[in-house]
């Protein structure tokens, strides 16, 4: 819609001309008035927030309406809001740190403050009739500053809130239960909001419609030579490091076809504080890994920009898109009937993306590529394969039915107006609260197997057999065969979240899924021996990977089952661990990869296990034992065993005995006869009898086996 001729207001809002009489009360009747004079509109951070926004503004204005921004500076409403027309404020806002304490909250709670006093003094300035709120941390202050006027009888503005994904997110969930009305995009959502949600669909923005090809080519600020395949790349207004990063790395495989394809590269628009900047990290790579005469060869298909304004024409140029999934990009290419791959973010609130792009995927219109997760610059990374990338792009633009059935598949999963939805609704004309509306956007019937959160996860691989069930529970629902290597991927990706609690999980669900294929990465968390703060060393930390992930990663490693000379490294080391769980750990490891070690692998090992045996810890100690007893012989480990018969920590000298009769089970305790004399010197009194004491019953049991051995039974 055209904004018309502008004037401003006292606080400076776009204006058209004299606007209607304003609405009282909290009805509105239809007949009297088709649109509303003053609009105030929030929701930001990104473009995915921003864009929604500003439809749903232009759908219920016209050109008199009146209408102003509030948002927060140097993000992408500071970059979008402005070439729309529409006046901007800012308020101070930060993200949600996060549940556990850190200095962050200090600036967040003081932004919190400041920006609700801020949008307080704009919405009395403003008086809106309507505060529409699109999510995200840059609308936090607005839509908490309008909620308290509300309370306070100090404003009239009816509050209206669009939530585009499944998951809702925090400040929709808070705000949702004082709007008058929340929007929804997938049906899923309407239970988060049961007494005035509405299912709506995604509100695409009003430019986004198919436009005519050469009109769009001759548009663009660059040559794109017809007849060439066009792929379109792109991780949303701020971009995704990830993909940036895999396109760069692509490019490679991309030059046998030169002649063939084009490759239009938005890049985003982050510079974030932790030092990435999209733009110049992507021109980096690119000079760090192409010669100057290769460079001049990519540059005759390829071309970057931060970010498109007028995207709409690079859509209409697109034979395939790359992006992340969250419900604008995914809704957009899918209203226009676009093929996709789709790279969704993981361990998002609600899987969000994954959601989606599973949506987009079941419907026959996007291939999925999940990011991987390594070991780089000392610390876990996400990342994207590059060469990955290139074939599945390479793949599909080689299959022209293939692709003409996707974008078949992607126009069929757009239903409904949610635009015209939420008019009717805020205009009076529509349903009661939970009807839908008339609209299903978002192709959210269309959502595919639920996924299990990762506490659920755990708690399902490890109830996988009803026999770890107590009596009458029943087996928890189990993981979905062909969601494993999905799963694998965002337990991977726990490793690089700065909470060790986090990675933790992530290690522990690794070993679960017996995930081979991430044992390196297993491997260089076990090799990670970063110091830990000098604050929890004081409190008695040692490594920035805790005792327990360092405990639970060997533990994922015995589970997996591979053994490779790394494994026999890590284990080889992990017996000298500082912590004597890790190192009790190591040893029941030892013992579970037997059948795989290797002689001289073995060999260091039991020289370890040996050691460990006058542990001060008695778990560890005994441990050892007992391993001794599955890796070890007559000559290596027996006559360590024997040497425990005195040993003052009975548990050890029981632990002694039991590795001993492993040693008989396997056929490696030698003379039988001279061992049976020589574990009659153990001595067997203990304190834990109950009525009998147990290392009593492990020197009958291994008497027994003796004696079953040497009579060959």
């Amino acid at each position: 819609m055209r904004c018309g001729r502008r004037g401003t207001d006292a606080l400076g809002a776009s204006v058209h001309a004299p606007a209607p009489a304003g609405v009282e009360g909290d009805t509105l009747d239809a007949h009297e008035m088709k649109a509303f004079s003053r609009i105030l509109l929030t929701g930001g951070g990104t473009a995915g927030h921003v864009n929604p926004a500003l439809a749903i503004g232009r759908a219920l204005g016209d050109d008199r309406t009146a209408y102003l921004f509030v948002g927060v500076r140097g993000r992408a409403e500071a970059d979008v809001v402005p070439r729309e027309g529409i006046d901007l404020r800012f308020v101070r806002a930060s993200p949600y740190p996060g549940a556990r304490p850190s200095p962050a909250w200090i600036a967040f709670l003081f932004d919190a403050l400041a920006g609700t006093l801020r949008a307080i003094a704009i919405i009395r300035s403003f008086k809106p009739e309507l505060i529409i709120g699109t999510g995200g941390f840059a609308a936090a202050p607005t839509m908490f500053a309008a909620a308290i006027l509300r309370r306070l009888h100090l404003a009239r503005a009816r509050i209206y809130v669009h939530e585009q994904n499944a998951a809702p997110g925090k400040l929709n969930l808070l705000i949702g239960r004082l709007a008058d009305r929340v929007f929804v995009s997938f049906p899923e959502t309407l239970g988060a909001f049961p007494a005035n949600g509405v299912l709506a669909g995604y509100p695409l923005r009003g430019r986004i419609e198919a436009t005519d090809r050469e009109a769009a080519r001759a548009a663009l600020g660059f040559d794109v030579p017809p007849g060439r395949q066009v792929v379109f790349v792109f991780g949303g207004s701020q971009g995704s490091r990830t993909i940036n990063r895999a396109l760069v790395d692509a490019l490679r495989s991309f030059l046998p076809h030169k002649d063939r394809l084009f490759i239009i590269h938005g890049t985003g628009l982050c510079r974030a504080e932790s030092g990435y900047d999209a733009e110049g990290d992507t021109r980096e790579r690119l000079e760090g890994q192409y010669s100057g005469e290769e460079r001049r060869e990519i540059d005759s298909f390829y071309v970057a920009r931060p970010y498109f304004h007028e995207i709409e024409q690079v859509y209409a140029l697109a034979d395939l898109v790359v992006v992340r999934a969250g419900a604008g990009t995914l809704n957009e290419v899918a209203s226009l009937g676009l093929p996709a791959i789709v790279v969704p973010k993981v361990n998002l609130p609600g899987e969000h993306q994954v959601m989606n792009a599973r949506a987009l995927a079941s419907a026959g219109g996007a291939t999925v590529l999940y990011e991987e997760t390594r070991h780089e610059h000392g610390a876990a990374a996400e990342f994207l394969d590059g060469t990955v990338l290139g074939e599945a792009i390479l793949s599909l633009l080689g299959d022209p039915a293939r692709l003409r059935d996707m974008g078949a598949a992607n126009r069929a999963f757009i239903r409904g107006d949610a635009l015209e939805t939420i008019r009717r609704v805020i205009a009076g004309e529509g349903g009661p609260p939970g009807d839908g509306g008339g609209a299903s956007g978002g192709g959210g019937r269309r959502r595919g197997e639920p996924l299990l959160d990762n506490e659920a996860l755990l708690y399902a691989l490890e109830h996988r057999r009803a026999s770890t069930l107590p009596a009458g529970v029943p087996r928890p629902q189990q993981p979905a065969e062909h969601d494993y290597h999905y799963y694998a991927a965002r337990a991977a990706s726990m490793l690089a979240n700065p909470a060790w609690e986090t990675r933790n999980l992530g290690v522990k669900l690794l070993g679960l899924l017996e995930a081979r294929e991430k044992v390196p990465l297993i491997i260089a968390l076990l090799d990670d021996r970063r110091p830990a703060p000098w604050y929890k060393r004081a409190l008695g930390g040692d490594f920035e990977q805790v005792g327990f992930i360092r405990r639970n990663a060997l533990t994922a490693v015995a589970r997996i089952g591979v053994v490779t000379p790394d494994v026999e490294r890590v284990l080889e080391t992990a017996l000298s661990d500082p912590y004597y769980e890790a190192r009790a750990e190591a040893c029941r490891s030892v013992t579970a990869l037997d059948r795989h070690l290797s002689e001289a692998g073995r060999a260091r090992l039991i020289a370890g296990l040996v050691g460990l045996l006058h542990d001060r810890w008695v778990e560890v100690a005994a441990a050892a034992a007992e391993a001794l007893g599955h890796v070890g012989g007559e000559a290596d480990a027996m006559p360590a065993l024997l040497a425990m018969r005195d040993c003052k920590r009975w548990t050890v000298r029981a632990a002694a005995l039991r590795g001993i009769h492993a040693l008989v089970d396997r056929g490696r305790a030698g003379d039988l006869d001279a061992l049976e004399r020589d574990v009659r010197a153990f001595a067997l009194t203990a304190t834990d009898f109950r009525p009998e004491f147990s290392i009593r019953t492990s020197y009958a049991r291994l008497i027994r086996a003796i004696g079953s051995k040497r009579s060959g039974k």
